[in-house]
């Protein structure tokens, strides 16, 4: 599958899960990718992807992709598949405050393309607005916040954190999966990620 040849240029898209709640205008502005449910939540779609178990209703868009329910992967995942690997940054509105199994894979989808999207960013956002979990590709992060936050990798990753944190690793540290070496980190500022594969960055403060 890939996307219609007058959406492929677009380095930046907003993805509505079935969450909700309303997509906000700030996100609207990006052209739109609606995963199945997704659709109940905005006035207009670019593309639809589903396999229409929550969303019954005629899907009104140009561009439709409709998927077997009896399938290995994902809605999210081949969503994801239309994307090209290079340098996207994908808003990911609607797929937090569900099922905990859903919210775990969906990450996980999304680590798996960021593992060939060199450049590449995946924001998770709450319902308020805030981004939740960011997923970044490999490559150089300039962050600028304020609070706690916990990296999280699920294949092993070599990291350094520099510059405004509690904990800095200035020497290239091996992060394992799943590993508490990455959790409850504090920002105060200014700071540089540098990741050789992909990693989650949750911050747990954005209620």
């Amino acid at each position: 599958m890939k996307l219609p040849a007058l959406l492929a240029n677009f380095k930046e898209w907003t993805v509505l899960g079935p969450m909700g709640p309303e997509v906000p205008n700030h996100l609207s502005s990006y052209p739109l990718l609606c995963v199945d449910g997704g659709a109940h939540f905005c006035n207009k779609m670019d593309v639809w992807i589903g396999d229409g178990d929550s969303f019954k209703e005629i899907v009104n868009c140009a561009n439709i992709y409709r998927l077997p329910q009896d399938k290995s992967v994902s809605d999210f995942a081949l969503a994801l598949s239309l994307f090209d690997s290079g340098s996207m940054v994908l808003n990911c509105w609607g797929f937090l405050g569900g099922r905990m199994d859903h919210e775990i894979l969906n990450l996980g989808a999304a680590l798996s393309y960021l593992d060939n999207g060199l450049g590449s960013e995946i924001n998770f956002y709450k319902r308020n607005g805030k981004i939740a979990v960011k997923c970044v590709a490999a490559g150089e992060w300039p962050m600028n916040y304020q609070g706690t936050f916990s990296l999280v990798c699920v294949k092993n990753t070599k990291i350094k954190i520099l510059g405004s944190c509690q904990y800095t690793l200035e020497q290239e540290t091996e992060l394992y999966p799943l590993s508490s070496l990455g959790l409850s980190n504090v920002a105060q500022g200014q700071f540089t990620l540098l990741n050789q594969g992909p990693l989650l960055i949750i911050f747990p403060e954005s209620d």
